[in-house]
């Protein structure tokens, strides 16, 4: 598992998606399984994990994270002819609860921008009202990504904390799809 986080993902993902696996490697994935010998490890060792850790009260969705950087290792020591087949290709992870976004109601925006009047972020809250961008995109905008005779906001970057959970830096937005021009709503 180390050599996977060292060799194969530090420097092929990104920061974020980096520190996430390692956290899910040292903290749930080497306590329970660090022990066993690669070539002794079986699907039956990560429906164990899987069950034990829906037990002790993660998330579906953390163990779906858990199954999925387990599959990356396993799949990548079968390319390093160190196991003959990837023991998590016989395990099904549990699917993660789908809920239902809830937007705000009008109301319910009005009230929290009114508790923001005169706060430093207001313009921020007022952005992510009327937009529904998400935090990292907010955090990550500059002058240039402002049209205001438009109305328009272009996502264009995000900011994201860095392996060491110290710091943030500026990124490019997840996905292809992330990368788009909003109208604001809001009109000078």
């Amino acid at each position: 598992m180390d050599r996977f986080l060292e060799d194969v993902q530090r420097g092929s993902v990104r920061e974020s998606t980096y520190s996430r696996d390692k956290y899910l490697i040292t903290n749930h994935v080497k306590p329970a399984l660090g022990r066993v010998r690669l070539r002794n490890l079986s699907a039956m060792h990560l429906q164990r994990l899987y069950h034990d850790k829906l037990d002790v009260g993660l998330s579906p969705a953390t163990v779906q994270k858990i199954h999925h950087v387990i599959h990356k290792a396993f799949t990548q020591a079968v390319r390093w002819d160190l196991i003959a087949r990837d023991p998590a290709d016989a395990v099904k992870a549990p699917s993660p609860a789908t809920e239902e976004i809830r937007p705000l109601s009008t109301d319910e925006a009005r009230r929290l921008l009114d508790a923001a009047k005169g706060d430093r972020l207001e313009a921020l809250y007022v952005l992510a009202v009327h937009t529904g961008m998400r935090r990292g995109e907010l955090l990550g905008l500059k002058w240039s990504d402002v049209d205001l005779e438009g109305g328009t906001v272009s996502v264009r970057r995000t900011l994201t904390r860095t392996s060491n959970g110290k710091h943030v830096a500026l990124g490019e937005p997840k996905t292809k799809s992330s990368r788009r021009t909003i109208p604001s709503l809001v009109r000078p």
